[in-house]
């Protein structure tokens, strides 16, 4: 987890004092970040803020009734190009975090492994139900059949 104090980052964890920030290709001064990313967590790196830039795609314009004007619609704004500088600081996970993401993905695959297990028994609990109710449906035509001939037999003899 990010160690932060009520200002930011912990100190431990940002850069010296006075290290200046990195320019990246296109030209933006880098931000500072830290990983949260599984094969990378709590390492420390600097990036480019053009990064992770998504644009957002422009809503339809809705149709209008009759003789009615059209809702304008805001164009977003032109987005500065995507840049992938990244520049890593720490270059290997910490020991305490490397246990961290090692019990992570310990608890994931028992998650996993009893909704596995749930899906698994559900599917036979279904299936044994869905026997069950055959069985039930096969026995009440038997008795039906079974009436019917009772009942023709009888009307044989009258």
């Amino acid at each position: 987890m990010f160690k932060k104090d009520e200002v930011g980052f912990a100190p431990e964890q940002l850069p010296p004092p006075g290290v200046k920030h990195p320019m990246c290709w296109c030209g933006d001064e880098c931000c500072f970040e830290i990983s949260d990313d599984w094969d990378s967590y709590g390492q420390r790196y600097w990036m480019c803020r053009n990064y992770s830039y998504s644009p957002e795609k422009p809503k339809p314009v809705p149709k209008g009734r009759k003789g009615k004007a059209k809702i304008p619609v805001k164009e977003p704004e032109v987005p500065p190009p995507i840049c992938d500088f990244v520049v890593w600081i720490d270059k290997e996970m910490s020991e305490f975090d490397k246990r961290l993401i090692k019990s992570w993905r310990e608890r994931q695959e028992e998650r996993e492994e009893r909704q596995w297990q749930r899906a698994a028994k559900e599917k036979a609990e279904r299936e044994r139900r869905e026997e069950l109710e055959l069985r039930e449906l096969a026995r009440l035509n038997r008795e039906k059949e079974e009436r019917a001939e009772d009942r023709s037999r009888k009307l044989a003899r009258a």
